[in-house]
């Protein structure tokens, strides 16, 4: 599934409610929770990653990234690859921890919660729930530090990600999305060029008949040019307004 399913009642968890968790060298399960683990990159994520090691976004795909297409709506799952040892270890992780820590992606920073969100049946209603993930060989849920969900999320940098976390939940969620049919390869191309190979779709936005179409003026391209962050908010943007035209 492209999105985690929403807990049983009983073990949902919201922003005021709290937790126990803490993580550190002590502990004798201190990094293998980096070893064999199905790790989803969000577009948020992949640009914070390959901007911290300061590669192209097609070099980031085809060395960290797996490409699978989601079994029910068609849109593209991209995962970090882990490491073809006898651990499938992730190839960001050291003896001493994260080496990628200011930037890891969101599934890391939320451990060892989990979040489901979407909408209420009313299709209009946003919903975000939170939950405990299963973790039996993590020593660090049994530590006893009482820790506030909405409090975890400002510490562990989130709340950004979840902005944009959210804006792709709202195009998998489009209203003129066919949900009787998935996406077809040029929906599927559509994004992947602009959520997650900003660079390439850095080319095509700044090229003089996108400009002009899109009504972009200079002030916006100056920015979208210098910074991800922006370029990323244009091209999600772009897709909730171009992506399902046709259905």
């Amino acid at each position: 599934m492209l999105l985690n399913p929403v807990p049983l009642l009983k073990d949902r968890l919201y922003h005021s409610d709290t937790f126990t968790f803490a993580c550190h060298e002590k502990l004798a399960c201190f990094n293998l929770c980096c070893r064999n683990k199905f790790i989803p990159l969000m577009p948020y994520d992949v640009l914070r990653l390959k901007n911290f090691l300061h590669i192209h976004s097609d070099d980031f795909l085809a060395q960290y990234a797996l490409y699978n297409l989601d079994k029910d709506t068609g849109f593209p799952i991209i995962s970090l690859k882990m490491m073809e040892d006898e651990h499938k270890t992730c190839p960001f992780v050291s003896l001493k921890g994260c080496n990628v820590y200011k930037d890891r992606p969101t599934a890391c920073r939320l451990y060892p919660l989990g979040r489901a969100s979407g909408f209420k049946e009313d299709g209009i209603t946003k919903d975000e729930v939170f939950f405990r993930m299963d973790t039996p060989a993590c020593l660090g849920v049994k530590e006893k530090n009482l820790k506030k969900i909405a409090d975890w999320l400002d510490e562990q940098g989130l709340n950004i990600y979840i902005k944009f976390n959210n804006k792709m939940r709202n195009i998998v969620f489009h209203p003129k999305r066919n949900k009787e049919r998935p996406l077809d390869d040029q929906q599927v191309k559509k994004i992947m060029v602009a959520c997650y190979n900003l660079d390439i779709f850095k080319d095509f936005v700044l090229n003089p008949e996108f400009i002009k179409t899109y009504n972009i003026n200079k002030d916006n391209r100056i920015k979208i040019s210098k910074d991800d962050t922006a370029l990323l908010l244009l091209g999600l943007d772009y897709l909730n307004t171009t992506l399902f035209t046709n259905q």
